[in-house]
């Protein structure tokens, strides 16, 4: 029939242990146990896999773990730094280990204490493989992981099956896992109701009543309306009348709802990153007088293509004493017409 062992240590952090530093023991659920343990647990005949409920002396807290090695001094076992500070513990104190029996788990909901923890891409497979280095898992523990150098701590709220000592075995078994909102995770807030909708039609449009635009052109109109008249207001006589301005115009105008936007002055819209306003009128660029003089010459010039003089390579010879038009008579000559083809002459 198998027994129990119990026995008594003084434990330690992994980081005190001889040798070179395995700090990747600390990201694990399994202890370093005296090669006396292992010869006293081998005639006990203990099941495997080893299981070991810790209870600490000072506070009576408890604890489960499983063994990794049997290494420790005579007297000494070595516990991950997470499991120091579970049990409430500082280095040298002492706990009592006891072999415990486990049901194997089903299901665990666990809680990240960070919300860097969303950020990582495929939290099922990290806690997948982090999990190879556990034997159980308690609820109320924190544990550490190591993932891309970065140490994320991680609560154990609920495990099933249930049981007295509130704590389930991990080694080969299928385990659903559920993963609770990280500490200090806000659910994004819905759009507030002030904001019209996309259905709500407006003179000016949805945009412009989001940014408010109706009010910076209101107070724009009314700077503008004050820079032009200086002296307007009002004023108290000395029997205590009080007299105001009565060309109040430019202040009512101010005043009436607006159905379509300022054509000038428009006041500068301060908008947040990302978000644009395509409000503002588009007023197309005057034309100078030469532009519009050389538009008015392209339009009215005719569209004649040939038009111009032309010269010949070789000009003509006329005689002296003739007339451009008829040659003398007698000579037989054959009058020329003033043209410029070149000069023939025949003679008889």
């Amino acid at each position: 029939m198998p027994q129990r062992f119990k026995q008594y240590f003084r434990c330690f952090p992994v980081a005190m242990m001889q040798g070179r530093d395995r700090d990747e023991l600390n990201y694990g659920g399994k202890i370093v146990m005296p090669p006396s343990a292992l010869n006293k647990l081998t005639m006990l005949h203990i099941t495997y896999p080893m299981l070991f409920q810790l209870t600490a002396e000072e506070n009576q807290t408890q604890t489960f773990a499983g063994v990794l090695e049997f290494i420790a001094e005579e007297g000494r076992v070595y516990l991950p730094q997470w499991m120091m500070e579970s049990l409430q513990v500082s280095p040298g104190s002492l706990i009592e280990i006891e072999s415990v029996d486990l049901p194997s788990g089903d299901f665990v909901k666990i809680e990240p204490q960070s919300t860097d923890f969303l950020d990582i891409s495929d939290p099922k497979a990290v806690l997948e493989n982090a999990l190879r280095n556990f034997s159980t898992l308690t609820v109320g523990d924190i544990f550490q992981i190591n993932y891309n150098n970065k140490v994320y701590s991680i609560k154990v709220l609920e495990a099933k099956p249930e049981s007295d000592k509130q704590s389930i075995c991990v080694v080969e078994t299928d385990l659903e896992v559920d993963f609770a909102p990280p500490v200090g995770y806000v659910d994004p807030s819905p759009v507030s109701s002030s904001v019209p909708s996309r259905a709500t039609a407006t003179p000016l449009g949805t945009m412009a009543n989001t940014i408010g635009y109706e009010q910076l052109a209101k107070q724009k109109t009314q700077e503008a309306n004050r820079k032009a008249n200086p002296f307007s207001g009002g004023g108290q006589k000395l029997s205590g009348i009080s007299v105001y301005n009565e060309d109040l115009t430019a202040e009512d105008s101010s005043n009436k709802a607006m159905t379509e936007l300022p054509p000038i002055d428009a006041p500068p819209l301060n908008l947040p990153f990302g978000q644009l306003f395509f409000g503002f009128p588009i007023v197309p660029l005057k034309h100078s007088d030469e532009e519009k003089a050389r538009e008015h010459q392209e339009n009215t010039s005719e569209s004649i293509h040939f038009k111009g003089q032309g010269q010949s390579l070789r000009q003509s010879r006329k005689r002296k004493g003739q007339s451009s038009s008829r040659a003398p008579s007698g000579s037989g000559s054959r009058p020329r017409t003033a043209s410029n083809s070149p000069e023939v002459i025949e003679i008889d």
